[in-house]
């Protein structure tokens, strides 16, 4: 279906454009596109050594051991807003340059976990929402070049709706085998929606219009163990490691487009509507997930946190390693600060000058900071996130061009936790 689009508006440098800009809802060119926790997210993810609260269900679950009592946490990324601008895409008839400009936003609770001692361990049951899209845009060009000579696209209309959410929950389990080692496993459900929506009208000097209108839908059911370790093998210093992967049962995709263009000389005095239809089953394969963390408390109010994670290469994509590096600070016995930096590379490779067809390679820096108030057995936390990165992309069919990309994202989140 997707080479039947790209033989319709080969012509057409901007449907060729809006074909490869974003038929994919979420990002599915980095592994960390979301941070859940309240804890964990303020120190960049950099949690393997620590995981000792509900946190710890997701990222360690040999930390859960660990937890000092029942605990109850909820974590709610209250605004996530991120644009990503390719550079000089688009060209009106003066010759100018234009980009092509891509937002999403949301509003999503990400986590919940609860921890409770249960015989000699300690069991978890949590709730994550690793990775959110949702994409809505509504924009018109005018005036643009089109690859008829003598017949520019007096008008673009573009609307899109798109969402792409991945669902993670399930039980976890930790025990304590000595004082300074435990071990612990998470086994989650996983489960993918996806919706996109796609509408766009090309309007033509001399009268002529392509329209089209594309939708597709993805459900995916799965599940992903973690098994995870921490020790601490001398006083201030804690180690963690961890092992996880997510393996689809079902997947179900659906597509469909709609299209009529009075540009091809077959349908230009019909009124003839085109419609192609495809579905399949076919799983998307995950990468086996390895996490190395190292803690180090400097004194009962500082620790530094240092996490590297691997993700080995599947099905053309390559393979990926990232850094966090967080830090913990009490101002006082009921006041903490935290800050962190954080990697998320691209797990595709670097663009080739001769090749067409390339997905994007954008690598993305992150920084976080929040501060967290604790009153009695209760806590507080505001935070915020921000990631800037820059690549390039491959935005026409069948070119060798290549566009420079700049990507920007931006977190606000609140979260609340309670110990009884």
């Amino acid at each position: 279906m997707k080479q039947c689009l790209i033989i319709k508006v080969v012509i057409l440098v901007l449907a060729v454009v809006w074909a490869l800009a974003g038929i994919a809802g979420a990002d599915p060119y980095h592994y960390r596109n979301t941070l859940v926790g309240s804890r964990a997210a303020s120190l960049g993810g950099a949690y393997t050594a620590l995981s000792d609260d509900t946190d710890g269900c997701f990222y360690n679950p040999g930390g859960i051991a660990m937890t000092p009592a029942t605990s109850v946490s909820a974590s709610m990324n209250a605004y996530n807003k991120s644009k990503k601008t390719y550079k000089n895409v688009l060209v009106d008839t003066s010759g100018q340059h234009q980009d092509w400009v891509q937002e999403s936003s949301i509003l999503l609770p990400n986590y919940f976990g609860v921890v409770k001692k249960m015989g000699s361990g300690m069991l978890g049951l949590s709730y994550a929402v690793p990775d959110s899209i949702l994409r809505r845009q509504d924009q018109t060009f005018n005036n643009i070049q089109s690859f008829q000579a003598g017949n520019p696209i007096e008008q673009f209309i573009i609307n899109m709706d798109d969402s792409d959410q991945t669902y993670q929950f399930g039980p976890s389990y930790s025990l304590r085998l000595r004082e300074n080692l435990s071990i612990g496993t998470t086994v989650y459900a996983h489960y993918r929606d996806k919706q996109i929506i796609r509408n766009q009208v090309l309007l033509f000097q001399n009268g002529e219009h392509y329209w089209s209108n594309y939708y597709e839908t993805q459900e995916d059911w799965g599940f992903r163990p973690i098994i995870g370790v921490i020790w601490e093998p001398v006083e201030k210093v804690a180690l963690g490691v961890t092992l996880s992967k997510i393996y689809l049962t079902s997947s179900d995709h659906r597509q469909q487009l709609l299209f009529r263009d009075t540009t091809d000389p077959d349908y230009a005095n019909t009124n003839a509507l085109l419609v192609n239809t495809a579905t399949g089953n076919q799983k998307e394969e995950y990468p086996l997930t390895s996490t190395l963390g190292v803690a180090y408390f400097l004194s009962p109010r500082l620790l530094f946190s240092l996490d590297c994670a691997y993700y080995e290469a599947v099905e053309g994509k390559s393979s990926v390693v990232n850094f966090a590096l967080g830090s913990e600070y009490y101002i006082k016995d009921n006041l903490a600060v935290r800050a962190a930096f954080y990697t998320d590379m691209a797990n595709t490779k670097p663009l080739a000058r001769d090749q067409i067809y390339q997905p994007e390679h954008i690598d993305i820096y992150n920084g976080s900071a929040s501060v967290s108030l604790f009153h009695g057995p209760s806590s507080i936390t505001l935070g915020l996130t921000y990631g800037y990165g820059k690549g390039e992309a491959q935005m026409i069919a069948a070119s060798t061009s290549i566009q420079d990309v700049e990507y920007q994202n931006f977190s606000l989140f609140l979260a609340t936790a309670y110990q009884f």
